[in-house]
């Protein structure tokens, strides 16, 4: 068995080196500044913002609800926590919150830049090879933190304020990875390899506690184990190896569990009835292909892509991706002693992307720019390592190739940022990559009510059914004109298919409840305001709101 490798000692050191992760800070911070000057966008952020007054702060009462809510189907405790450091230095100033999110991701450029730097020895010293250049592999590390920070489906994650919990977990998921590899490299037994472990865990959990997407790590520091790791190490065991990660493993499986709560509580999921089995597994095949497609080629990027609600997994184009999954990780296996990257590259690709891909399926999307952004970590690298070995007998081509990607995608990500510069470009751009896209409708037509536009707002939820008269939200969105309006019978009928269509939302009931209340339906009003709560124990503002409601109703 081969000795573990250790990273060859650096060469080329120069005083301008560190320089190099400030330069890509500077360049990442630049193609995204645009943003700073966008608003909130209806597309969650009137829900967890604009309308929700609970995480204003950071009291008893605010750290509480930060602590225990569902709210949105997530369990996000310090995302909050970071928004209700925003709320108190900005108050509802987005542009203040747009800035954290730019200096998160900006900040996750540079620890990619650190922890490619490391990967990049490692793979050098376990092929047997000469010390590599230092100067070479200091560029090829920042070619890869620029190639996953200021390419176009990182927009999403970024511009968009409800995102924060992206940019926040994969600030800790990233420095978790470092401080492994930092305990890698120590020696074994000794006190620095524990507090590395133990930080490395820390981190993780600090992680999840944003956003639950931290749960793949386990999957991913094996995956770096076997190379460029190459662990077992002499004097190691592959048991020893698994239970090493047993402090990784058993907070991934607590926030797993917390997920699938915020997530039912959300009323989000979908049932095996609703979304069949061979349907899930024809879904997670395209996805790793849509995925892949749109890292290849960043163009017509929507905020959202509709599930199919009739898919059907004999269709050619699922087929194909099937095909084209199963191709990929059958070269994985055959190629591994020549090629272990690339099987490394798939499998935590894969698994990052897993929770995600429509095996548990959640919300009305097939998927989503924003699911990348950790996931397609591995092409970054693999493009930039590319790039590098092309140097070694090329040096000006791969530069003038590295300079070439970099500007298309830095022009790229600059048009999508200014798409998300406020809601009605937002989900015009939707629209106009795809008209029959109900939840673009729903979402435009919200954007409508709030500047007032009733009309508008009511031919955009009118369209939504017309294309997809099983999308709920397009009921529940009407229903709300037709309140406003003054039309109650309407509204009862629009929340009631609201209700029909989504029997465990609580928020169906609550309005149906109003609607009732204001037509002097008392017991009707008091049923519904009492099955709502039953619906929402753990969201406290919603039941704030409803219980409040009740109390209006005297003894009913």
């Amino acid at each position: 068995m081969s000795a573990r490798p250790q990273p060859p000692p650096p060469s080329g050191r120069s005083a301008a080196w560190p320089l190099l992760p400030l330069a890509v800070a500077v360049v990442v911070f630049a193609c995204f500044a645009p943003a700073l000057g966008h608003d909130f966008v209806v597309w969650d952020d009137e829900l967890n913002f604009t309308l929700n007054a609970y995480y204003r702060g950071l009291s008893w009462a605010h750290l509480r609800w930060m602590a225990t809510t569902f709210h949105m189907g997530h369990y996000q405790p310090l995302t909050w926590v970071t928004l209700g450091l925003d709320y108190l230095l900005w108050g509802m100033d987005a542009r203040g919150y747009h800035l954290t999110n730019v200096l998160l991701h900006t900040a996750n450029a540079v620890l990619f830049y650190w922890i490619c730097l490391r990967l990049l020895r490692l793979a050098h010293g376990s092929r047997g090879a000469p010390a590599p250049d230092g100067a070479r592999l200091r560029w090829t590390a920042a070619a890869a933190a620029l190639f996953f920070a200021i390419h176009p489906l990182r927009v999403e994650s970024v511009a968009w304020v409800s995102e924060r919990r992206d940019v926040l977990s994969g600030l800790f998921y990233l420095s978790a990875i470092l401080a492994y590899l930092r305990m890698q490299a120590a020696p074994r037994p000794s006190p620095v390899r524990r507090r590395w472990h133990a930080a490395s865990v820390g981190l993780l959990v600090l992680s999840l506690s944003a956003k639950a997407w931290g749960m793949t790590l386990p999957v991913v520091l094996l995956a770096l184990d076997a190379y460029p790791l190459r662990r077992p190490a002499p004097g190691e065991t592959r048991a020893a190896l698994l239970a090493e990660k047993l402090p990784w493993l058993a907070a991934a499986a607590i926030a797993a569990v917390l997920a699938f709560l915020a997530q039912r509580q959300g009323a989000e999921m979908l049932s095996l009835e609703q979304h069949g089995i061979a349907a899930r597994a024809a879904q997670a095949a395209w996805g790793l292909c849509f995925y892949l497609g749109k890292t290849l080629l960043p163009i017509q990027l929507s905020p959202v892509y509709p599930l199919d609600p009739h898919l059907d997994a004999a269709r050619p184009a699922y087929l194909a991706a099937a095909a084209v999954v199963l191709a990929i990780t059958a070269a994985a296996i055959a190629g591994w002693r020549r090629w272990p990257w690339l099987a490394v590259s798939w499998l935590c690709f894969a698994a990052v992307v897993s929770p995600v891909l429509g095996v548990a399926q959640t919300g009305p999307q097939a998927a989503a720019d924003r699911y990348t952004y950790l996931s397609c970590l591995p092409f970054a690298l693999l493009a930039a390592a590319a790039l590098g070995r092309l140097a070694e007998r090329q040096a000006r081509l791969a530069a003038a190739a590295a300079m070439a990607a970099l500007i298309v995608l830095a022009a790229l990500t600059a048009r999508q940022v200014r798409i998300w510069s406020d809601s009605i470009a937002l989900w015009n751009h939707a629209l106009a990559l795809d008209a029959e896209n109900a939840i673009a409708h729903v979402n435009r037509g919200t954007a409508w009510e709030a500047k007032g536009d009733l009309d508008r707002a009511a031919a955009d939820y009118a369209a939504a059914i017309d294309r997809d008269p099983r999308y709920a939200d397009a009921y529940f969105g009407r229903g709300n004109v037709q309140r406003t309006r003054g039309d109650l019978d309407g509204a009862f009928a629009d929340y009631d298919a609201f209700v029909r269509l989504r029997p465990h939302d609580p928020k169906g009931y609550a309005n149906r409840g109003g609607v009732r209340h204001l037509q002097g339906d008392l017991e009707g009003a008091a049923a519904d305001y009492r099955r709502a709560l039953d619906l929402a124990p753990w969201d406290w503002a919603f039941r704030d709101t409803v219980t409040g409601n009740l109390a209006q109703l005297g003894g009913h």
